[in-house]
């Protein structure tokens, strides 16, 4: 076996994770992984200079095991003369109030502490107990969600105050070291059930690759992710370059000129819009391949197109600028999109597209009602069409009804609920409604024995239901 204490030194100094005499809140669980890195920088307190303390969250998922769990940091740190910091907080409570997974509340409010305790005893390093089995973990959860480069990196080493010295030792080796020093860690059972996807990958797939293609696949994927984190970096920083040079950063935007991002390689392209973004809001959470390919869809669109990101980032087009800013604009105005004439206009965000299609109006045969396609009087076009929600004021004069109604009254009537009005969407022209997409055409746009020429409405790429 390794001699771990000599392995976490050398990842100290690999990752320049501590300075001589630094403070350090230890994550303690009082699992094998948590135990197993106290009892390390304990040996290596002295030759380091180190001062370390220890901070734990009862997260009560586990009721009388979790308090044991509690009990037993509190022992074990004072017999090994270690301030612990403990805290109960009812995880799952929090998790439904903000909308959370059980294990992002439970990551959030865990590092809420740690920060707390380091703040109280002037700390500047927060060390966690993620090791090499964690790292490949992540490596193939990421790669089956169909991650870019950032996922494919893995846990970080060390980034900002957030150390992980046991990020080069695997697992079995931790388990080692705890039966030689006569460790007695506490275990978490649900750990050994494949009852979640991470389970499933620590307990069935890897040993499933270990056994049929790869003995040394945790290195393997280890040392892919080193490679993966030094080349991230390496584009991160050219990217940034760039990002300096083409982005005009506002109090509350970021603008680009959309031909200077044309002229950059899709992929550098890509990483100056995620960057934006985050220079907008200050993280990337909730951003995802799919809402940077919405954006990138946006650049050969005209003014107006725009669409909305998580976060509340409205990402539009304006000229020859696109533009990144929150969405100050009341929550219906949500997504608009200028459609253009004879050509496949792509509602990227909404999963479908709409093509306009001007046509002789006496090549209209058959006019009967069909969910994905109409057909209006190019004429009676006062303004432009435009693909967006319902806005205060808008009118509408569904075939059949004389006169207008407010849109409002409609749905009312068609007896659509008042939470899923925002989610029916409009060909509008103005403040006039032209069609319900999947519903009413209006009667003021509809054809007649004098349209002359018509725009034959389709929607493609997916079905709208009612």
């Amino acid at each position: 076996m390794r001699d771990l204490a000599l392995v976490v030194e050398q990842t100290i100094k690999k990752y320049s994770m501590l300075d001589h005499g630094d403070s350090i809140v230890v994550g303690l669980s009082g699992g094998p992984d948590s135990l197993c890195l106290l009892h390390v920088l304990l040996e290596l307190k002295e030759a380091l200079g180190l001062k370390i303390y220890a901070a734990h969250l009862n997260h009560q998922f586990r009721g009388k095991d979790a308090d044991e769990d509690a009990l037993y940091v509190k022992e074990i740190c004072k017999e090994w003369g270690i301030d612990a910091f403990i805290q109960v907080f009812n995880v799952t409570a929090y998790a439904k109030e903000n909308g959370l997974s059980s294990e992002e509340a439970g990551r959030e409010i865990r590092y809420r502490l740690f920060k707390e305790v380091a703040n109280e005893v002037g700390a500047n390093k927060i060390a966690v107990a993620h090791n090499m089995n964690d790292n490949v973990e992540t490596v193939l959860m990421n790669l089956f969600r169909g991650s870019g480069i950032d996922g494919l990196k893995g846990i970080e080493a060390a980034r900002g105050e957030i150390i992980r010295p046991l990020i080069n030792v695997r697992r079995d080796e931790i388990e080692a070291y705890c039966e030689e020093k006569a460790l007695n860690p506490r275990i978490d059972k649900t750990n050994l059930e494949p009852i979640y996807g991470r389970n499933k990958v620590r307990l069935e797939l890897i040993p499933y690759i270990e056994k049929n293609f790869n003995a040394n696949i945790m290195s393997t994927l280890h040392r892919f992710s080193d490679i993966v984190t030094l080349e991230n970096d390496f584009f991160n920083k050219e990217a940034k370059i760039v990002f300096l040079e083409i982005a005009i950063i506002g109090e509350n935007s970021i603008e680009y000129n959309i031909n200077k991002l044309n002229n950059i390689h899709p992929a550098l392209m890509r990483r100056i819009i995620r960057m934006g973004i985050e220079e907008l809001s200050g993280s990337l959470r909730g951003i995802e391949y799919k809402n940077i390919e919405t954006v990138v869809d946006l650049l050969d669109k005209s003014t107006g197109a725009a669409v909305i990101l998580p976060g509340n980032i409205k990402a539009y087009v304006s000229y020859d600028k696109m533009i990144l800013k929150f969405d100050t604009k009341d929550e219906i105005d949500k997504y608009y999109l200028r459609l253009e004439d004879d050509r496949d206009n792509i509602a990227a965000l909404l999963g479908f597209s709409i093509r306009l299609t001007t046509i002789d109006a006496s090549q209209i045969t058959d006019v009967k009602k069909d969910k994905q396609r109409v057909y209006i009087d190019k004429a009676k076009i006062k303004e432009e069409l435009v693909l967006r929600n319902r806005l205060e004021g808008d009118i509408f004069s569904p075939i059949g009804l004389k006169g207008s109604k407010k849109l409002k009254e409609y749905f009312i009537d068609e007896k659509i609920p008042r939470d899923e009005r925002d989610n029916v969407f409009l060909i509008a022209d103005g403040k006039e409604i032209v069609w319900v997409l999947g519903k009413r055409l209006s009667d003021k746009y509809k054809i007649t024995k004098d349209t002359k020429e018509a725009i034959m409405i389709n929607i493609l790429r997916g079905t709208y239901d009612e």
